[in-house]
């Protein structure tokens, strides 16, 4: 899937060495839902093939420049609900040279067509920390509402964080 200069596609085993100096980032991950907990290689190799697996509740997808095949970040449908249509997205934008060129907001829109046209969802919904702005603006630009908060959440930079809930209905 392709849109602009910019394409979601599988991960592969060749894409282990940016996710994993992404992981390792504390800049990158630690907004994130799991938080920053550097990994080492070895240990992520394994964490691997549950990122290959597309027979899961889980499908995610490499963000990929078109012009130079350069991987650039991670976007992802996670514990879809096949019966109620809805699954949450989380995605960053790994490489911080590639940061605020608008390609978060073009692979957003090919993950969205992707969950309408081929998974048949109705409903996407997230979880962002209040202090991520970037991340807020761009759930809000592509069209996502605040529908709640879940206080003192995420334990970030010896702080707990509150979180924000938003959802986009798709059809």
């Amino acid at each position: 899937m392709k849109k602009d200069n910019i394409k979601i596609r599988p991960i592969k085993k060749l894409d282990l060495k940016h996710l994993n100096d992404w992981k390792n980032n504390k800049n990158i991950y630690k907004f994130l839902g799991g938080g920053f907990m550097p990994v080492s290689i070895d240990i992520q190799e394994h964490w691997l093939e549950n990122l290959i697996d597309t027979t899961s509740n889980n499908k995610r997808f490499i963000i990929e420049r078109v012009d130079n095949n350069k991987p650039i970040g991670l976007i992802g449908l996670y514990n879809i609900n096949w019966i109620h249509r809805t699954a949450e997205i989380g995605l960053f934008i790994g490489d911080e040279t590639e940061q605020g060129k608008g390609y978060a907001k073009t692979a957003y829109e090919l993950i969205e067509t992707f969950a309408k046209k081929d998974l048949n969802l109705r409903k996407i919904k997230l979880f962002v920390v209040y202090k991520n702005d970037k991340a807020l603006s761009l759930w809000k630009k592509v069209g996502f509402t605040e529908i709640g908060k879940l206080s003192k959440e995420r334990y970030i930079d010896g702080k707990y964080l509150d979180l924000v809930i938003m959802d986009k209905f798709l059809i």
